[in-house]
Formats: structure tokens, C-alpha cells, sequence
């Protein structure tokens, strides 16, 4: 029997093994190999159920618990100089709005694109710069922790890096941190996808305060993580949290105690935005179905705005040029613009509309207004697509009544920083792209692509004519500035020098593509892959292993198993590019082919052939490394092409094996067509059904 290992057993040193050791040894491989794919399978389960964050109690012994915050007397500080117009202290610049007023540009840039100051990969993320004096600040995550960097602005290497938090979503499509860091009075503040918000020594990156914002306020509409980034004024951190009486809140900067709290409504993914009306100062904030207008000092709500219900995200940045207000809304839903004004003695807003245009939505990536104008990405995909450009238009409209004044299809899905009559845009294909700022057409003044293979959804920072890029793993230093380059830096490369990692562009082995792929599949679009996968793969297996029981001259059922399992094998790759060439409706069948490789791998461990001869040992682990390349290969494409699929059906292996092991075993031992052909459809169905449960129960379809 399989199990049946008699430990006392040995191979005597120097003599040749007699055919009873080698059936132990055998046995022994089979045995360990077992394991390897239990384990194996056990190892993903639960680095999935667990968001691809390793339990706390096991992160201790490998690095330190996140700081308690000291009081803020404890830390010495080491202040900077205070912040300038040629500093970019927060998410969108000095002035919140994504304009740099003191920066001068290049008018033109090289056929090589602009020089290339420094290049250096930093870890998964999302979030931007903060640029002051000779220093920068940004957040990443690596595989135990994440972090706050402060980085030479000059080399950018490491100057002090601070553990902040836990990892977020290792294993899932957007791991590490999303909100950008904000420099204010010598200190750096952060805030964390779980709600962990904090503050640093600028100079020392040692903590001064921390609490969880969203644990505290219990806060709702942060599903894709806390993204909002602490907007840091007058005294105050103004964070968009969406709990009970507390859908905005103010902390004291000093030691994070709170100061005021606003509202009742869910929030999203947009930070706070500050504005000044008839001379006063309020917050423009946008919630989940919601924009409200609150009294900076006092927190006092002046106007709230309810524009829709049910889930909707919002990540984009409101424009304002007082008293006018527009908000672009992702999912094609356009774009609003209003009219403020203060009414009455109590000081409360009024808001008129004055337009509505569906003309400019925006999702991940913010538009920016200058003159009077508002130029963004009009974006018509529900998702960016990794292996093609974004559907939709970069346009100009005018801010008081939504005109489009021009669009065009060149630039791509892009954020924009206006200074110095241009505009910098860098896009979510990682190209960076140098326009002129004309309301009148759009006139292309250069061109470089500075990351390849990753979508960028980033927004860049630009300071002292440097311009910092980030990807989700990488970060880059652009001179962009009219000034040429002196010293050290004047032989800086162009950036068509930078290297480029060489990626394979597998879309073809999908022949189609869901209009959000990075969402998971709803229950009709997994109804219709099982179906075909049965209809498709595991019924024209099952008759063509037929036909080669009919036609084989020797050992027929050995021929009938070999022929089904390698067509379902085949047929699982090539049905889904089949299907979606010849239909608009996305099918998926490569969960097959896993099920394929675990049922191959189990049969060939399971077998007791009359000898145990080197040849069947390779044979063994050779069905075993085939079983875990099909499941790695598998989960590295599936992310390349932005599949949210991409870990779920790795899941199914371990609550299958009540049939997977069963059916492998009356394979092994001896094989018939007729009845292993209908237990591998119920273990594929065991297999496919347990992993959408398990979606399920994580907020699935």
C-alpha cells in the first residue's frame, strides 16, 4: 500500500540496490511527492484567504511590530525650511490643483526624450511624491512590510525608511500602498490601505503619532483599500473616512487627536480638497455618493450634494476655479459642474448647476484645469487593459459650460501637472508626453516612454524641474527643466536608454477580453465557462478517447486514457481563444487544464508499476514539476493580463482531492474509460464550484 513505509529499511552503503528497495524507494517518492502537492496546495489556500498577508504572530519573528506612537515631545525634531512654490509638499502640488506656478520647461525634448536623472526599482504601490528641498518622500511595500521612504532627491537612494503597516494584498491585483505622503512643517504624514494614518520626522523618519482612522471611526467605502491622502492644513489632517457622524475628519497635527468630525455618508477613494470662497476657506470632499463642502476651521457642513446611489467609486480630484466646481465621474457617468456662493448670515452655501455633459469621466487619473479650462481623459473602459491602450479621448472642454473644445486619441489614459504654459502628462501605458497648453488644438511637443509592461496609474510630481514617475514597482527621476544640466548630472541618458524589462505579450492565448477584467466574474458569466468547458473540452475528449479505444491494436484503455486526458488538456488551452474569436461573450476554460495537471500528477504518484526503475522515479516527479509549472504558468499569465482570476481556481485543488484522489487511484490501478471519464467532469465541477464559493464568501459574485 501507498502508506505502508517501513522506516527500519536501508540501503546498504556501496551495494547495489535489490529490487525490494528500489519498490521502497518508491514508495518513499511517492509519498513525498504527495506531500509537496498537498502543501503546495495548502500554501496557496492560505496565502489567498489571507490576502496574501502572512499572520501577524509569524511577521514578528521576522521583522518589529509597528511602532507605538510616542508622544510628540519624545522625538527631537530636526525641522526643514518651510515648504516653497518650487517644493511639491502634497498629492497635487503646492497648490492642490496639479499646476506648478515657479517651474520653467523645456520647450522641446530630444529625440531620446528628456535626461534621465536616476532609476531605481522600490517596491509595490501607488503612491506619488512628495518633493521638498533635496529630499522626497514616498510610500512602498515589500514582502514584510510597508514603508515610508524618504529618498536623495539628487540619486535616489535611501536616505531613512520607516516600517508603517503591515503588507496589503500581496497575492491580489493591487498590492501595497495607494494614498501619496504629505510634508508639512518638518513632518511627514501618511496613511496606510488598511486606515492606519501617521506621522514622521521629516529629518529622522521617526515616529511622532499613529492611530487607525478607520478602526476608530469605523469607517465604510474603502473596498479596494484607504486611498485618501492626508491633506494637511492649518493645523489640521483632513481625512475623508465615511463613518457613523464622521464622513470627514479633522485631527491636530501636532499629536493626531481629533479635532472635528462632518457628515453620515460612506466614503471613497478622494482626498480632501481645500478652496477658498469669498475669501474663506472650506474642504471639498468626495464621497461615495456624495460631495459636501465643509468650514475648515469648524468642520461646520455648508453643502451637501447626493448625485447617486449604490456602489460608486470616485479617485479623481474635483476641479475648482472659484466660485466653479466640477467633478468628472468614472464608469461613463461624465461630468458636473456647479456654481458656489455663500447665502445668509449663517454662512452656508448655495450650489447651482450649470452644467452636465457626458462628454469627461474620469476614474483613476485626475484632470486639471488652468485659464479656464479643464483638460483630462475622457476614459470609456470600465478598466485600464494591460496588453492594449484605454478606450477613450484626452480632451479639452471649457469650465463654464462644458464645451469641448478639442480631443484627441494621442496622448492616452494620462494625468496632467500644468506648468509654465505645458502640460506634463504621463499615462497608464508609462509614457510621458510634453503639450503644449492651447485650448484651441492639441500640439504634441514630445514624447519618451520611461516604463514598460505595467500599468501606471500614478500621479507625477514635479519640483525644481525634476519630475518623479512611479510604476507599480519602480520609481524614475526625469529632468524636464529649460536649464540645461550641469556637472554630475550633465551627461545624464536620455530616457529611451532606460532599461526595459522584456515581457511577452500573451493576449493572444485569450482571443477576447472582459470588459473589467480586474473585477470578479458574476455568477452567469461562470455558469456559461463551466458549461463549455464541459460541452467544450470534457465531452470531445471523452469521444476522442473513445475512438482511440476503438482504434488502438494494443492496450486499449491505456490509449483511451492518454488520448482524453491530453485533448482535455489542449482543448482547455485553445477553446478560450476559439470561443472568443467567434463570440463577444468572454470564455474562460483554463481551469480545465489545472484540474488536467493535478489529475496527471496524482495518477502518476498513485501507480505501482511491477518495477521501480529510474525511469518511472523521472516520471514521477516529472508529473509532479508539471503539475506546479501548469499552476505557477497559469497564475503568472493570468496576472500579465490583468485576470482578478488569477489566483480563484488555484483554490479548487485541495477541496477536490475527495474525488481527485479517489478517481486518480481507480485510474492507477486499473483504468476504464467509461467510468473515469464522468468522475473527472464531477472532480472539474468539485474543483470549479468550491473556488467560486470561496469568492463567494470574500464579497464575490
Amino acid at each position: 500500500m501507498l502508506w505502508d513505509m517501513d522506516p527500519q529499511k536501508t540501503i546498504s552503503p556501496g551495494a547495489a540496490a535489490t529490487k525490494a528497495d528500489r519498490r521502497w524507494l518508491g514508495r518513499v517518492c511517492r509519498f513525498l511527492a504527495l506531500r509537496a502537492i498537498l502543501w503546495g496546495a495548502l500554501a496557496v489556500l492560505v496565502f489567498v484567504v489571507l490576502g496574501g498577508r502572512m499572520p501577524a504572530f509569524v511577521l514578528r519573528f521576522l521583522t518589529l511590530e509597528p511602532s507605538a506612537a510616542p508622544p510628540a515631545r519624545s522625538v527631537v525634531s530636526t525641522r526643514s525650511e518651510p515648504s516653497t512654490t518650487a517644493d511639491w509638499p502634497y498629492l497635487r502640488g503646492p497648490a492642490y490643483n496639479g499646476s506648478a506656478p515657479s517651474e520653467s520647461l523645456a520647450d522641446r525634448w530630444p529625440a531620446g526624450g528628456p535626461p534621465v536623472l536616476w532609476v531605481r526599482d522600490l517596491g509595490k504601490g501607488y503612491s506619488s511624491f512628495a518633493a521638498v528641498g533635496n529630499r522626497v518622500y514616498t510610500q512602498a511595500q515589500s514582502l514584510y512590510a510597508q514603508s515610508v521612504l524618504c529618498l536623495d532627491a539628487d540619486t535616489g537612494q535611501t536616505i531613512w525608511q520607516q516600517r508603517c503597516d503591515w503588507p496589503y494584498d500581496g497575492g491580489g491585483m493591487y498590492p501595497g500602498p495607494r494614498a501619496t505622503p504629505t510634508w508639512y512643517a518638518g513632518r511627514v504624514y501618511y496613511a496606510t490601505p488598511q486606515g492606519r494614518v501617521g506621522c514622521l520626522d521629516a529629518q529622522s523618519g521617526q515616529p511622532i503619532w499613529s492611530l487607525d482612522v478607520v478602526e476608530k471611526f469605523s469607517g465604510r467605502g474603502h473596498h479596494f483599500g484607504y486611498s485618501c491622502s492626508p491633506l494637511v492644513t492649518g493645523g489640521l489632517v483632513i481625512l475623508p473616512v465615511g463613518g457613523k457622524q464622521a464622513s470627514i475628519v479633522a485631527l491636530s497635527a501636532d499629536d493626531g487627536s481629533t479635532v472635528w468630525t462632518a457628515g453620515d455618508k460612506s466614503a471613497s477613494y478622494c482626498s480632501a480638497l481645500p478652496v477658498t470662497l469669498e475669501g474663506s476657506t472650506a474642504v471639498v470632499t468626495l464621497l461615495e455618493n456624495t460631495v459636501a463642502l465643509c468650514d475648515l476651521p469648524s468642520g461646520r457642513l455648508l453643502w451637501e450634494h447626493r448625485w447617486s446611489d449604490g456602489y460608486d467609486e470616485h479617485a479623481a480630484s474635483p476641479i475648482y476655479q472659484e466660485p466653479l466646481l466640477m467633478i468628472a465621474c468614472p464608469f461613463r457617468a461624465g461630468a458636473e459642474a456647479y456654481r458656489l456662493e455663500r447665502s445668509g448670515a449663517d454662512g452656508r452655501v448655495e450650489a447651482a448647476r450649470i452644467w452636465t455633459s457626458l462628454e469627461l469621466s474620469n476614474d483613476i487619473l485626475s484632470s486639471v484645469s488652468v485659464a479656464g479650462h479643464v483638460y483630462g481623459f475622457d476614459l470609456h473602459d470600465l478598466q485600464a487593459k494591460v496588453h492594449r491602450p484605454s478606450s477613450g479621448q484626452f480632451k479639452c472642454l471649457k469650465l463654464a459650460t462644458g464645451e469641448v473644445r478639442w480631443a484627441s486619441d494621442l496622448p492616452g489614459h494620462a494625468s496632467a501637472i500644468v506648468a509654465d504654459g505645458k502640460l506634463v502628462l504621463f499615462n497608464d501605458r508609462g509614457e510621458l508626453v510634453l503639450v503644449r497648453e492651447n485650448p484651441n488644438r492639441y500640439e504634441e511637443l514630445g514624447r519618451a516612454r520611461i516604463f514598460d509592461g505595467e500599468i501606471c496609474w500614478t500621479s507625477p510630481a514635479l519640483a525644481r524641474g525634476r519630475l518623479y514617475l512611479r510604476s507599480p514597482t519602480r520609481a524614475a527621476c526625469v529632468y524636464v527643466g529649460r536649464a540645461p544640466l550641469e556637472g554630475r548630472f550633465a551627461g545624464a541618458p536620455p530616457a529611451a536608454e532606460i532599461s526595459q524589462a522584456w515581457r511577452i505579450d500573451w493576449s493572444w492565448l485569450l482571443g477576447g477580453e472582459r470588459e473589467a477584467p480586474f473585477d470578479m466574474p458574476n455568477r452567469r458569466e461562470l455558469h456559461l465557462w463551466h458549461a463549455v468547458s464541459l460541452l467544450g473540452v470534457f465531452l470531445p475528449a471523452a469521444i476522442a478517447g473513445a475512438a482511440a479505444f476503438t482504434l488502438a491494436p494494443r492496450r486499449p484503455q491505456a490509449a483511451a486514457q492518454a488520448v482524453f486526458w491530453t485533448t482535455c488538456f489542449v482543448l482547455g488551452i485553445i477553446v478560450t481563444p476559439i470561443a472568443n474569436r467567434m463570440s463577444a461573450t468572454f470564455v474562460f476554460t483554463w481551469p480545465a487544464c489545472l484540474f488536467v495537471a493535478q489529475q496527471v500528477a496524482l495518477t502518476a504518484l498513485l501507480v505501482q508499476p511491477e518495477s521501480e526503475s529510474r525511469l518511472a522515479w523521472l516520471g514521477r516527479w516529472a508529473a509532479v514539476v508539471g503539475f506546479f509549472a501548469v499552476a505557477f504558468s497559469y497564475f503568472h499569465i493570468c496576472r500579465r493580463l490583468g485576470m482578478a482570476t488569477q489566483w480563484v481556481f488555484l483554490l479548487g485543488f485541495v477541496p477536490s482531492w475527495p474525488l481527485a484522489l479517489p478517481a486518480a487511484a481507480l485510474v492507477a490501478r486499473r483504468p476504464r474509460l467509461l467510468r473515469d471519464a464522468p468522475l473527472a467532469v464531477a472532480g472539474f465541477a468539485l474543483l470549479f464550484w468550491s473556488s467560486v464559493a470561496y469568492m463567494s464568501w470574500r464579497g464575490g459574485p
